[in-house]
């Protein structure tokens, strides 16, 4: 079973490996190439951050801060792929007479430029010394912190429930927050939550098992869920923005306005849909394996 230590490090390595496997494709524009380094990426941060105890604080503080980084010029680089994907096919479904003006030349083009523009930042960032040496430190061994305890079955599932007790108080604000802005930010970090409590079960599966497993399915199906919200909440932005420059050049916003109106329902329908996921992930039965 190994040391508390060795069980995060052993997962860090598993990650990181994934990240670098992904790194000549990422280069060559591969949006799935993209989500996988994006993805590997926030599971090495959730580690570090989770099981930042049972590390030397001193090493692995500035990585998160470096993956942080890493993390948002690759996210930024797929949410313009997906979103442009996602308004191409939603103005498809669109009749075409209530399409008015070159509605899809300035989706196409807005999105398109702002691919582009993440590419060479992530190209930059996969090129700099910085990553190089993040990738170094990480790997082969990280070194655990002064007090470090050995138990790995106890210790692994105690970080994990603080991962999930964060969750429960995202879950609180969001159960108040006023419907709008207000309960779409609060959504946002109920997703953000889930994610790392996701993340945190995956590290402790290693020495728990099923139990830590179904938790983190449960935690993943409510960052799906909530990241389709999400994604139309920003998706609305975007076309709120682009009738507006439409306008500004004596364009119609139409079907602008239509748009906003479907991604306004979708955003809604998922919120709904949300319902049973959160009462599941918030639920105390599959969380016996934290102690």
């Amino acid at each position: 079973m190994g040391s508390a230590g060795e069980v995060v490090q052993a997962y860090v390595t598993a990650q990181v490996e994934r990240l670098l496997a992904s790194v000549p494709e990422v280069r060559a524009g591969d949006d799935d190439a993209v989500h996988d380094a994006r993805v590997a990426t926030r599971r090495l941060r959730a580690a570090l951050s989770v099981y930042r105890p049972v590390l030397d604080r001193d090493v692995t503080d500035p990585l998160r801060g470096e993956l942080a980084e890493l993390g948002h010029v690759l996210g930024a680089a797929r949410d313009a792929h997906v979103e442009g994907h996602a308004l191409r096919r939603r103005l498809e479904r669109e009749d075409p007479s209530l399409v008015v003006g070159p509605v899809e030349r300035r989706i196409e083009e807005d999105r398109s430029a702002a691919r582009l523009l993440a590419q060479d930042r992530v190209d930059a960032w996969l090129a700099s010394a910085r990553f190089g040496e993040l990738v170094a430190t990480l790997v082969p061994d990280l070194p655990t912190g002064p007090r470090a305890p050995d138990d790995a079955a106890t210790v692994l599932p105690r970080h994990a429930r603080r991962a999930w007790d964060r969750l429960d108080r995202t879950l609180e604000v969001a159960a108040s927050a006023a419907p709008g802005e207000d309960r779409d930010e609060a959504l946002h970090e109920v997703r953000k939550a889930a994610r790392r409590a996701r993340y945190a079960s995956e590290v402790a599966a290693a020495v728990v098992g099923a139990p830590a497993r179904r938790s983190a399915k449960r935690a993943h199906r409510v960052q799906e869920i909530l990241g389709a919200q999400h994604d139309a909440v920003t998706r609305q932005e975007t076309l709120r923005r682009l009738a507006h420059q439409a306008d500004l050049d004596g364009e119609s916003t139409f079907t602008y306005g239509r748009l906003h109106a479907l991604e306004q329902r979708a955003g809604e329908a998922a919120q709904e849909a949300a319902e049973t996921p959160l009462r599941r992930v918030a639920g105390r039965g599959h969380r016996r394996w934290m102690r």
